[in-house]
């Protein structure tokens, strides 16, 4: 309670209550901040907050925290930021449910198994790039802590970047398992790409726009199938690799492989620039 201004515990107390105003400002976000700041003293503050963020307030941030947690992914993010996201969420769920324990080996007990239950909410949202820690670290015996099992996350992430020339690979566990699945024939279909028309699936030897000769050859059929050759008949239906098909396969990789030390190069020259 503010004494009265002519006595002579007012200047103890005006220099506590601003001191106490200082650290409420401090303790909100900045959208809360504009609520408080003109209250006179830091009991006015203190009511504000209270009626604002009060019991069922608090709930409503509980829930909404909860479903964030569980709905979040990586996404597009590297591991670091995903983690960082997740740690952020974590630590204002545990400001808001501030259980009060009446055992404390009970309190060690709940946070022990808590830790575990993030371990496994980060290890679900990470990308399938990371199966195999992923993998290794749930069939191992040993116990983590969390940030056991986020510094093996993201030291496999540096190894693949390192791998990679600097690049994250965007195609899901599911997609390259497909692309297997469909054979060496499909892939070295899909890399062609004509020079003339930009398309990929075929070469400018065999783009219908300079060679429209070529369309029966290469096109469907007049009963709507595929024509099938001689040798793959013979072959009992395996479809053989040409020459040609494997020269444009060591093409691509070549390039791919130029393009990734380019990466890599110019990753290194940022990194010695910034340093």
């Amino acid at each position: 309670v503010e004494p009265a201004a002519n006595s002579m515990a007012w200047d103890t107390w005006f220099l506590e209550d601003n001191q106490v105003k200082t650290w409420i400002i401090n303790s909100v976000s900045s959208d809360i901040q504009s609520l408080i700041l003109r209250k006179k003293t830091a009991r006015d503050m203190w009511i504000i907050l209270g009626q604002t963020y009060g019991q069922k307030k608090r709930k409503v941030r509980v829930y909404q925290l909860m479903k964030d947690v569980y709905a979040l992914r990586q996404g597009d993010l590297s591991v670091v930021d995903f983690y960082a996201a997740l740690k952020s969420k974590w630590e204002d769920l545990d400001y808001h449910l501030d259980n009060i324990w009446n055992c404390p080996q009970d309190q060690m007990h709940y946070v022990a198994k808590e830790w575990e239950n993030r371990i496994f909410l980060f290890l679900v949202g990470l990308n399938d790039d990371f199966e195999n820690i992923r993998s290794q670290i749930l069939n191992s015996e040993e116990s983590f802590s969390i940030e056991d099992v986020y510094s093996c996350v993201e030291a496999e992430e540096q190894r693949s970047l390192v791998t990679t020339g600097g690049k994250r690979d965007h195609i899901s566990y599911h997609e390259r398992s497909a692309l297997v699945s469909r054979g060496l024939g499909g892939a070295l279909k899909s890399l062609r790409k004509c020079t003339h028309c930009k398309k990929y699936g075929h070469t400018v030897d065999f783009c219908w726009d300079l060679h429209p000769e070529k369309k029966g050859k290469r096109g469907r059929s007049s009963s709507g199938k595929m024509p099938v050759s001689e040798d793959t008949k013979s072959s009992g239906g395996k479809a053989s690799i040409s020459a040609e098909q494997i020269r444009e396969l060591r093409a691509y990789l070549g390039r791919t492989d130029a393009n990734q030390v380019q990466a890599s190069d110019e990753t290194k020259a940022n990194h010695a620039f910034a340093v």
